[in-house]
């Protein structure tokens, strides 16, 4: 009897971790699904993930700011090590926090659209993505003069339509290189664990996100000096997204 209980109980682990496992495999799918179209975009240039390149430059990205407390951490950070970044911002953050958005642009960065309040793009229509990315790029031009020419969708939404609306707008959909997402963003992430990533993946034309508008943004700011000070010592120059994919017409 006992040896036909010890048998249900490795029976029922056996079925309890192979679930576990399926339902692993299908979230690291989803994950990583991307639209099917995605590779006629980038060979179209409408959607950049990468640039091939020899040459060691990289380019550094910042979603969701710009923050009042970490956006000027990332900053004096970049100053510090003389490199350049990209900073896609929200609308609604940039207009409670223009002065941050003009240090940006005065200080040699670039700034990309990330949408007014960063909703989820497959819960609202064509219409209201619309006025997410407009309104944004309104802002952001009213503040600095810059009119925006990348986007990055929230939660790297792709569609049809959006692709029509940025061709419509002269603008480039900005991915990043899926080698080079950290899940910085996490709360509880260290800075060693975010840098170390980014420094054991890292090859030539690569597009590094990471996020200076979240609650882990301190730990962002940290590994970005570590990102820096570790790549600049193996040759690595750090540019803008524009300026990185400039580098595949030369």
């Amino acid at each position: 009897m006992t040896f036909i209980i010890l048998m249900r109980k490795r029976t029922a682990v056996f079925y309890l971790l192979s679930f576990l496992l399926v339902i692993m495999f299908m979230l690291r799918t989803y994950a990583f699904a991307v639209h099917p179209n995605m590779d006629n975009w980038k060979k179209e240039k409408i959607v950049v993930d990468k640039v091939k390149t020899e040459k060691k430059m990289v380019a550094l990205t910042f979603d969701d700011g710009p923050d009042p407390q970490f956006t000027p951490m990332v900053l004096d950070v970049l100053k510090n090590h003389q490199a350049q970044a990209t900073f896609f911002v929200m609308g609604k953050k940039a207009e409670a926090n223009p002065a941050i958005l003009r240090r940006i642009a005065a200080e040699g960065h670039e700034i990309g659209n990330h949408s007014y309040s960063h909703p989820n793009f497959n819960k609202i229509k064509k219409k209201a993505q619309l006025e997410e990315i407009d309104k944004t790029r309104i802002i952001i031009k009213n503040i600095t003069g810059q009119t925006p020419r990348l986007l990055r969708p929230p939660g790297g939404y792709l569609s049809y339509d959006l692709v029509a609306m940025t061709k419509e707008r002269k603008m480039t959909i900005a991915y990043w290189t899926y080698q080079q997402d950290s899940k910085d963003w996490r709360n509880g992430v260290k800075a060693t664990a975010i840098a170390r990533h980014v420094i054991r993946n890292i090859s030539p034309g690569q597009i590094i996100i990471l996020h200076d508008g979240c609650p882990n943004g301190i730990q962002t700011a940290k590994a970005t000096d570590m990102i820096i000070s570790r790549l600049q010592e193996e040759g690595y120059s750090f540019v803008t997204m524009s300026e990185l994919i400039k580098l595949e017409n030369q």
